[in-house]
């Protein structure tokens, strides 16, 4: 079922290809007791169709609230979050959304900061999914109540504090890469801030450009990444800071 013209991740020569899954994957393990899979779009999206038994957070970008939308939720909030979505301490949790996986990949990093890395995303999100045929659902799915407790640990090393992005700004050995869309970039869209425009010294390169252009999206090659990167001075003996 699988379309033969995307390369599997497997392929691509990623460094770690095991954080993706492949639909086929998905397809064999969608009813395992220790799987959990998050559509990570918005409701409305969820509720145009989605694949059978994902959960969907009330809040994909996981922040401490509506009215304060800088802060990742604190421990006790995700822990209570990711409790709800049906995600313990052992669960396997598999992360999609559509046009592309800059939601399953915010997920992804959510979870790593506090602690969890048995978490993948699936390659080719909804898109791919749909293309091969297979089923999906319009009918709302709960796993709350599920699993045991989730454990949130933060880890401050995949974390960048203000004082170390000020830091950062004068170091040659940092890059500040801001991966969000041009008009975030130029200041035109604020989205719901006092100011906009971006960090000094920065280098602006919108996420969708490690994506291919295609009618499912997937993450592009190694290679072709590692040469869009190196263009735009982002090279492997500099550390790197997102946003």
């Amino acid at each position: 079922m699988s379309n033969p013209s995307i390369i599997p991740p497997t392929e691509r020569g990623y460094t770690t290809p095991d954080v993706f899954v492949t639909t086929d994957w998905l397809a064999k393990h969608i009813d395992d007791p220790n799987v959990r899979v998050v559509d990570t779009d918005t409701p409305e999206m969820y509720d145009e169709g989605h694949i059978p038994g994902a959960v969907n957070p009330v809040d994909h970008y996981y922040k401490t609230s509506l009215e304060d939308r800088t802060h990742i939720q604190d421990p006790e909030q995700f822990a209570q979050t990711m409790t709800d979505l049906g995600i313990g301490d052992e669960t396997t949790v598999i992360g999609y959304n559509r046009e592309g996986g800059v939601y399953a990949f915010r997920l992804m990093w959510a979870l790593h900061y506090y602690g969890h890395s048995n978490v993948k995303v699936l390659d080719g999100g909804l898109e791919k999914w749909e293309a091969e045929g297979r089923a999906t659902t319009k009918k709302p799915y709960s796993a709350a109540g599920t699993v045991g407790q989730f454990t949130a640990k933060a880890n401050s090393e995949i974390f960048a504090s203000r004082e170390r992005v000020i830091s950062a700004i004068d170091d040659e050995n940092t890059i500040l890469l801001d991966v969000r869309t041009d008009d975030e970039w130029t200041g035109k869209n604020k989205r719901g801030g006092p100011r906009g425009g971006r960090i000094p010294g920065a280098v602006h390169l919108e996420w969708t450009n490690f994506m291919t252009d295609s009618e499912v999206p997937v993450l592009k090659t190694a290679d072709e990444i590692r040469k869009i990167l190196a263009e735009h001075g982002v090279t492997t003996d500099k550390n790197v800071i997102t946003y």
